[in-house]
């Protein structure tokens, strides 16, 4: 009497633990749930919602079915272990959870399964006799499962693509994987042939014949099928199994060799198989093909962070499969490495549970069975975790219990029915009809199989913390975009705070819009497919405000939303007034202007015809990628134009005392064809001023043998001629050329290229006492207290050649009409076409804001040319007027 009542008292004990366990789990659950109710306000920053409430539905479900099950249980399993449906719980809320918040219509479907996998399992607890019914026909089950695995070979069908293999069977609309199906009932056949066989044959090879052979038809049937993450864990299941029994230690040699012998031979003829291989060897060499999956999962880990973005606040979508294949990367980045430390604890505990019932049960089939059972779960959650996080390949099986997947939930339920059941039954004495010795190969089984987990519990850290700045930084990681969508970024103003760019649209929709058109090859874009060019690109930082900010903002804002602050504006150098005066004087013609402060290298406009709109950018893509005019070309930065006769006031300012020493030209230069210059002067009348002025490329060349190579060279390069200027823009690549031999003589003749912001700052040394100044077109930006704060510039000027050389050219070309010095020339980037340099500026003398243009146009027009350049000039006095 005192010993039934010691077990009632022990029976009681353990339904009370499972229920605690279990209202722990539905307070974690609804939180989940409540959090992703919130979630699409909290995004939106908004208290009057939207809310979502369509995965109430699902927690409805979960919260029915397992207070079923622990009714059940309690009256039917009252001696089972408390902690196995607790852990399952946690796990399958979890995973429903997330997959109702990546796709609701799935989360219903799994909602569906969860409620036809706990009526199978209610079934199974009144009846815990179908484990000696799955004991006495074990043929019969695994050949069934064999019957219908190989009927996907014919009938089969993929309900998620048209080309996928076609692993599943339809029977009433219902779509089941026959392959997780096979899984248990190999286990099953296992467990129930090494019992049988255990005390007549036991070490004898010839015993093992029937589990090779019929082990192999499914590995065949699998590999045909091409489900080669099936195939994976059902030969290390086996091999789990044997190593186990203290079978023939030969074929433990054996077939871990033929293992290897079998993904060597994949690797070679199967192509799935050496993509899988070579992406995990080197899974950042092909980050947006082979490799985008895996890179896209530890992207997620690495944003996911200690405590992750929040349930609902992340952007797991982004993962392909991420239902499945990838959940664990998905709740990586909404939960953090703590979310991801927790299942791979629990499951960790389920195994070492599942070894303890192993040793502790006296019944040597459901020792078998417990072991295949927790070899199934450790297998496929290791191969699962490790594929996502690069530490394994990928091999597209699902995570036990939180993975979407009918099929897998099912079978699931099924195996821990079993152990449940074997749980309650453990040390009973209607079970000692075989009894085993307890053996330490079941403790070094689970040993291996936990370190493994601790192991990737460990990598996941290190994705989470060590590797997380370089994760998230790279190129591959597109959820800038969606910030931009719901966080308004910083506008672009002009020099008079007059808005070139801003932001239309509400939270979750916001798009750039832009008062002036044709500046969109200078402010550039930010696009989701094809990246971010521009001061959109490089002023980043400020307009997503993740410069000046305080920490504790970003904190903040990190924590609520998962979003960065409002974006910060920024404040150009530009005048909107005088960049419109010259995109409209620029017209159709394809070319550039810059208009620049001389002295500060403000840059006040910059035009580059033809332009593209960034708000039409995905429509009108294929249409502007391959216009042979390139439109998304910014030409004043980018655009390389041989310099030709453009150098010749260069030369002739660095070299006053020539100018001086010989005031007629034709006492010093030997070659005067006119016939190079681009604008063709009278014979009669050849000055300096004529010659310089028109851009004749023979005098040029004629008076640059006068300059050793030597000087022409640092000449040059004082010019910046042969390196990349240093403004927030993208600029072209150059190269300094051999200065010796005979690309001496291409220096004088102007054979090498230069871009029009070159051109444009040698220019300004001209006007501005031979300094070459630094470029600036980004200003200042607002601080989050409203003050605009100088984003100061730590280059220094350059001086090219002496004020006194500046001063004197500049005298020398100086017009009747405008208080403007300036030069035409003309040269060829190539037979056919022709490029027209213009470049002016104010002289020396001038008084107010010094002011250098330069002119590019994509043909022989050096009229046309002077008269935009002219005509800028004459705009540009009138507003300093």
């Amino acid at each position: 009497m005192r010993s039934r009542l010691s077990k009632l008292s022990k029976s009681k004990q353990k339904g009370e633990i499972q229920q605690r366990l279990l209202l722990i789990t539905a307070f974690i659950v609804v939180a989940y749930a409540l959090v992703l109710t919130l979630a699409p306000s909290i995004r939106i920053r908004s208290s009057s919602g939207p809310f979502q409430f369509d995965h109430w539905l699902g927690v409805a479900g979960w919260g029915v079915s397992f207070y079923l099950l622990h009714r059940q249980a309690k009256k039917y399993l009252p001696k089972l272990d408390p902690f196995l449906l607790p852990i399952v719980a946690f796990l399958s809320g979890i995973g429903l959870m997330t997959i109702w918040r990546l796709y609701p219509n799935l989360g219903f479907k799994q909602t569906i399964w969860l409620i036809i996998s706990t009526v199978v399992v209610l079934a199974g607890m009144r009846y815990p006799i179908f484990l000696e019914t799955l004991h006495k026909y074990k043929y019969v089950w695994l050949i069934s499962g064999l019957l219908l695995t190989a009927l996907t070979i014919f009938i089969g069908i993929n309900p998620n693509s048209d080309n996928g293999p076609t692993l599943w069977l339809q029977f009433l609309g219902i779509h089941f994987q026959p392959s997780e199906l096979l899984k248990l009932l190999l286990i099953v056949f296992l467990a129930a042939y090494f019992t049988d066989r255990i005390t007549i044959v036991q070490g004898r090879f010839e015993s093992l014949l029937p589990t090779l052979v019929l082990t192999a038809a499914a590995l065949l049937i699998l590999f045909f099928q091409r489900d080669l993450g099936t195939a994976s864990i059902l030969l290390l299941i086996y091999l789990g199994i044997l190593f186990t029994t203290r079978r023939s230690r030969l074929i433990l040699i054996i077939a871990p060799l033929l293992m290897i012998a079998s993904g060597i031979a994949g690797y070679f003829f199967l192509d799935v198989v050496r993509l899988r291989i070579s992406t995990w060897l080197s899974p950042f060499s092909d980050p947006s093909g082979a490799s985008y999956q895996v890179i896209q999962s530890m992207i997620a880990i690495a944003e996911g962070g200690l405590i992750g973005a929040g349930p609902g606040l992340g952007s797991p979508n982004l993962i392909p499969v991420s239902v499945s294949d990838f959940i664990f990367s998905a709740i990586a980045e909404e939960l953090g490495f703590i979310g991801t430390t927790v299942p791979i604890a629990l499951m960790i505990f389920l195994i070492y549970r599942g070894i303890k019932l192993a040793n502790k049960t006296s019944n040597a089939f459901h020792r078998f069975l417990t072991l295949g059972i927790i070899f199934y779960f450790g297998v496929q959650s290791i191969l699962i975790i490790g594929g996502n996080i690069g530490l394994l390949p990928l091999t597209g099986v699902t995570l036990p219990f939180v993975s979407y997947g009918g099929s897998s939930l099912l079978i699931s339920f099924i195996a821990v029915l079993m152990l449940m059941t074997i749980s309650h039954t453990a040390g009973t004495s209607e079970n000692r009809a075989t009894i085993v010795r307890r053996r330490p190969r079941d403790l070094i089984s689970g040993g291996v199989m936990m370190s493994m987990l601790m192991l990737e519990v460990i990598v996941t850290s290190l994705l989470a913390f060590w590797f997380s700045p370089d994760l998230i930084n790279r190129t591959e990681n597109p959820r800038w975009i969606i910030d931009d969508r719901f966080v308004p970024r910083g506008d672009i103003l002009d020099r008079d705070n007059q808005v070139i760019i801003t932001n239309t649209g509400a939270p979750g929709s916001y798009q750039r819009a832009s008062n002036h058109i044709p500046l969109y090859t200078v402010i550039g874009y930010t696009n989701s497919v094809y990246g971010q060019t521009g001061l959109e690109a490089s002023m980043y930082p400020y307009l997503r405000g993740n410069i000046g900010y305080p920490y504790l903002t970003h904190l903040w804002q990190d924590l609520l939303y998962n979003q960065p602050p409002p974006g910060l504006d920024i404040r150009l150098t530009i005048d909107l007034e005088m960049q419109q005066t010259a995109d409209s004087l620029l017209g159709e013609n394809m070319g550039s202007i810059i208009v620049m402060n001389a002295s500060s290298g403000e840059i006040l406009a910059i035009a580059s015809h033809p332009y593209f709109n960034a708000e039409t950018l995905e429509a009108e893509w294929d249409v502007l990628s391959t216009d042979e005019r390139a439109p998304l070309l910014n030409r004043a930065t980018q655009g390389l134009y041989p310099a030709g006769a453009a150098l010749f006031p260069f030369l002739t300012a660095s070299q006053e005392d020539t100018l001086e020493q010989y005031p007629d030209p034709e006492s010093l230069l030997t070659n005067l064809n006119l016939s190079t210059c681009a604008i063709r002067p009278e014979a009669t009348s050849l000055t300096w001023e004529v010659l310089i002025k028109n851009g004749c490329l023979a005098a040029q060349n004629d008076f640059a043998q006068e300059i050793e190579a030597e000087s022409l060279s640092a000449l040059l390069q004082n010019l910046g001629f042969f390196s990349e200027p240093q403004i927030n823009l993208n600029v072209a690549q150059v190269s300094d050329p051999d200065k010796t031999g005979n690309n001496v003589d291409q220096l004088r003749e102007g054979a090498f290229s230069i871009s029009p912001l070159q051109l444009s700052l040698a220019a300004s040394a001209l006007t501005h006492r031979g300094l070459v100044p630094n470029p600036r077109i980004v200003n200042a930006y607002r601080n989050p207290q409203n003050e605009w704060v100088t984003i100061s510039d730590s280059q220094t000027t350059t001086q090219a050649f002496s004020p006194q050389g500046a001063t004197l050219l500049t005298n020398l070309l100086k017009e009747r009409d405008l208080p403007i010095w300036q030069v035409t020339a003309v040269t060829n980037a190539d037979e056919e076409n022709p490029i027209t340099w213009f470049m002016a500026g104010t002289t020396t003398n001038w008084q107010a804001q010094p002011i250098s243009i330069v002119v590019v146009l994509e043909a022989d027009a050096p009229e046309l040319a002077e008269q935009i350049g002219r005509a800028l000039f004459q705009a540009t006095f009138l507003s300093q007027d």
